[in-house]
């Protein structure tokens, strides 16, 4: 299986996972990824989103990427830099060695320019309404007065076309322990909103999601063995970060998926996306009209994250392919 295949696959379960706790007693339908067991200790043996990593690279301004650490059986990640200069990385965690932690979103601070990082702790929330899934998904928008503002998603069912997921919020004063923000940020009946990208960039919070179709598409394209959907996204504006409105679709061709991260640099927008080569990436200045970088960042990977540095690089995460000898591993390579 190719690498382009490897990415579709991992894109698929990245799309249509839920969180481990959410999930049934019974099987849950057939949707883009494997079936996620019903608690961590049925995880074991199992593919699943425990089986790849992240990673994270230094990116040059000519695109080349250095290899800095790998947040190990995690994947989704998100970047940001707090007021107080640390970068924050945040990412759904499922450690084999801490059950109340697994499939948790976990997040990692580093002072130093992410060449060191604390050891992955999970969120704490507070208030989440009753009978929505923990998040999943997240996404990290510093705020000026200091707080993070975490952009999430949920459902209150694992099959989509019963509840179709929302994108939700949280905020907190230091990265860790936030407070549930009450009803959805942003969603559609009957479509698939899942996968939001956040930031805040002139005074405006902008907030992109994937154009993943309705919730019967969603779900019988693995069927079909067809690839997820992508070219256009759902685009939001918010002064407050919490009261969106939606205006025109942000679009590319069929192979770049808004399926990522957006940053402001203080004078524009950056977003990170995905497809089937790897990474992309396209500046705007007001989050309507974009245009792709003439400068590939040849990283292969799935959901980017990134945050700039300040000697001018790109610190870029992405949900890597499933580790060798894994079961995620050992089912991509039996299949044609």
């Amino acid at each position: 299986m190719n690498l382009c295949q490897n990415l579709l696959l991992l894109l698929a379960f990245a799309l249509g996972s839920l969180p481990v706790a959410s999930q049934p007693q019974q099987s849950p339908p057939e949707r883009d990824g494997p079936i996620v067991p019903p608690d961590a200790r049925a995880a074991k043996g199992h593919p699943g989103p425990w089986d790849n990593d992240v990673l994270v690279y230094r990116v040059s301004t000519n695109g080349t990427p250095q290899k800095l650490i790998t947040f190990a059986r995690a994947g989704v990640p998100t970047l940001a830099r707090l007021k107080d200069g640390r970068v924050i990385a945040a990412f759904q965690h499922f450690p084999d060695d801490n059950e109340r932690a697994f499939d948790r979103v976990a997040v990692c601070f580093s002072k130093d320019e992410a060449k060191s990082w604390t050891e992955p702790k999970p969120i704490s929330l507070d208030g989440l309404e009753s009978g929505l899934a923990r998040p999943f998904d997240p996404t990290l928008v510093p705020l000026p007065d200091g707080r993070v503002r975490l952009y999430f998603t949920s459902t209150r069912s694992p099959d989509f076309r019963r509840s179709t997921p929302a994108i939700y919020s949280a905020i907190s004063s230091n990265g860790i322990a936030y407070t549930f923000e009450p009803n959805p940020r942003f969603a559609l009946e009957g479509r698939i909103v899942i996968d939001c990208a956040a930031a805040l960039h002139d005074g405006v919070f902008h907030l992109i999601v994937p154009d993943n179709g309705t919730s019967e598409e969603f779900t019988r394209r693995p069927k079909r063995g067809e690839p997820p959907k992508g070219g256009s996204g759902y685009h939001l504006t918010s002064k407050d970060g919490l009261n969106f409105s939606r205006v025109a679709d942000v679009k590319f061709s069929a192979g770049e998926r808004w399926l990522g991260n957006m940053q402001s640099d203080g004078k524009q927008l950056v977003f990170f996306g995905t497809s089937d080569h790897g990474v992309w990436s396209a500046t705007s200045v007001d989050g309507n009209e974009w245009r792709l970088s003439d400068r590939p960042l040849r990283l292969a990977g799935a959901d980017p994250a990134a945050v700039k540095l300040r000697d001018g690089t790109w610190l870029v995460a992405v949900t890597g392919p499933p580790r060798p000898g894994t079961a995620s591993a050992s089912t991509r390579q039996a299949r044609p």
